[in-house]
């Protein structure tokens, strides 16, 4: 069992489309079987851990992920993205100055953490910060 969440990229709240080209540069090392094209990926880190990654102009949704490697790869990609990290209950971003992009309701349960794998599992085990 492991986590679930997605990637997003906001400007002055409203969404904005992800850089595809960057989605690919951080995934495609790690994608499973995948053709360059393919939305639904299967991605395996290093350690062995995999998570399902659907991939949409609007955000990128990643399901089952497992501790370990996979947080590592899911940091990459949303700081290379400058995307923010939506949970269930708020949301994860690696600075400060992003949460002036998110949409107001948004903002307040926003929490900055270091976008790190362990920066991430800290924040996911309850530590947020």
């Amino acid at each position: 069992m492991g986590y679930a969440f997605s990637l997003h990229r906001f400007a002055d709240g409203d969404a904005e489309t992800l850089d595809a080209r960057v989605i690919r540069e951080v995934l495609a090392p790690h994608a499973v079987d995948a053709a360059p094209d393919d939305d639904e990926l299967l991605v395996r880190a290093a350690d062995g851990g995999e998570a399902e990654v659907n991939v949409s102009a609007d955000g990128v949704s990643v399901h089952r992920v497992p501790r370990g490697g996979m947080l590592e790869i899911v940091a990459e990609l949303a700081d290379r993205l400058g995307a923010v990290i939506a949970l269930p209950d708020g949301f994860l971003m690696g600075a400060e100055e992003q949460r002036a992009s998110l949409p107001d309701g948004l903002r307040d349960t926003a929490v900055v953490v270091e976008m790190t794998g362990a920066g991430l599992q800290r924040a996911l085990d309850g530590g947020r910060v």
